[in-house]
């Protein structure tokens, strides 16, 4: 048997805690994968659904991995994002209302409420942790991730609307806590 030395001894310990760190780090991958299988369901494309997942489960995981904190904007941005997910997916199977001579697509307006939605409450929850601007980034992009793959059924206005209500959402919210930098 090989003598252990402490640098052996060091990196054995190091492989150990690393090793613990993914393993706990994977839990928001409990999340993101049921999100992805959602999407999949609510007949999304393939290709989208593979493209956004894996940029999503990478940074998901890589997030949780970094801290706890990033653990839970993850968890925040992708719960926020539900409604995004889900209401313009909806509301496209309701049709193109007519309204007298004019049409609307509800998908477009949905897709700017949901991101106010999910704006507003990832700010909110960004007011609460220490590390605000970081907690925030964080959030707001898995979010917008998370959004995409609903609000895409409307094309490049739906994302754009997205976008849009991420940012009208999140501004009155960080107005008016005073939003500092870390």
């Amino acid at each position: 048997m090989a003598r252990m030395t402490e640098a052996r001894l060091e990196r054995r310990g190091r492989l150990r805690y690393e090793l613990g760190r993914a393993a706990w780090a994977s839990h928001v991958l409990l999340l993101v994968v049921p999100v992805l299988l959602a999407a999949l369901f609510l007949q999304r494309p393939a290709a989208l659904v593979l493209g956004i997942g894996a940029v999503l489960t990478v940074l998901a995981f890589g997030l949780a991995m970094l801290h706890d904190r990033y653990a839970r904007a993850v968890t925040a941005g992708i719960l926020s994002a539900v409604p995004a997910l889900a209401i313009p997916v909806l509301f496209r199977s309701l049709g193109i209302v007519r309204l007298g001579s004019a049409v609307l697509d509800p998908c477009i307006p949905a897709t700017f409420v949901a991101g106010v939605l999910a704006g507003a409450f990832v700010s909110t929850r960004a007011v609460e942790e220490k590390h605000r601007v970081s907690y925030w980034l964080a959030a707001i992009l898995t979010a917008g991730l998370t959004g995409v793959l609903g609000c895409s059924v409307v094309g490049d206005v739906g994302v754009l609307g997205l976008m849009a209500g991420l940012a009208t959402g999140t501004v009155p919210v960080l107005v008016r806590s005073g939003l500092r930098r870390d």
